[in-house]
């Protein structure tokens, strides 16, 4: 009788376990607050801490309404922005194991690791970002999916151009989670420039 009650309390319990684990895992990652607009800077405000400390969104991640807008500041040159939908339940974490490993440290001792093909995939792993080798891939561009791109420069041919101070607005007219990421490739591929807009 023991043993028929330990093997069911066992068993609801790993159905339990595997219930949340599977919720866990297909989480919903836009149901944060949401307001009409946000301001993200892109690159640290000024004064800027050493490179590459300044290779940030701030904030990371922002939540707006559908229809609502996010203006990306470009604080210091060298920075390209590009926008790509990605699964809602895609954490930092998804994008950042498919970038150069190691952190900055490592990764920028040598150009040749933002030379490389990286194949960035998200929380339900769909092919979101084909980095392509440089210097045929001189930006991260991948076109399929790719909703905005507004590049540094004349690198990124049909882009809208950025220099220091440059606000670009982009109107978000669907639901969804979005990866915004530099297409500058060793500020995304090294030092992991990138965050998330949320769109309720």
């Amino acid at each position: 009788m023991n043993k028929r009650l330990l093997g069911a309390t066992m068993t609801l319990w790993l159905v339990t376990l595997a219930a949340f684990s599977g919720a866990f895992l297909q989480q919903d990652l836009t149901d944060k607050p949401p307001v009409q607009d946000a301001v993200v800077d892109f690159g640290a405000p000024h004064p800027q801490p050493p490179s590459p400390g300044h290779h940030v969104l701030a904030p990371e991640e922002v939540t707006i309404l559908k229809g609502g807008t996010v203006t990306f500041v470009m604080n210091g040159t060298g920075h390209g922005v590009a926008i790509y939908p990605v699964s809602k339940n895609t954490t930092r974490a998804h994008i950042a194991e498919d970038l150069c490993q190691g952190g900055p440290a490592l990764c920028n001792t040598t150009t040749q690791t933002a030379r490389q093909q990286y194949l960035i995939t998200d929380g339900s792993g769909n092919l979101v970002v084909d980095t392509g080798v440089f210097p045929q891939q001189q930006v991260v561009n991948h076109i399929p999916g790719q909703l905005l791109s507004a590049g540094e420069g004349q690198l990124l041919v049909g882009s809208t151009q950025t220099t220091a101070g440059t606000r670009v607005r982009h109107r978000f007219a669907e639901d969804g989670r979005y990866l915004v990421i530099c297409i500058n490739r060793v500020h995304s591929i090294n030092d992991w420039m990138f965050g998330f807009v949320n769109v309720v």
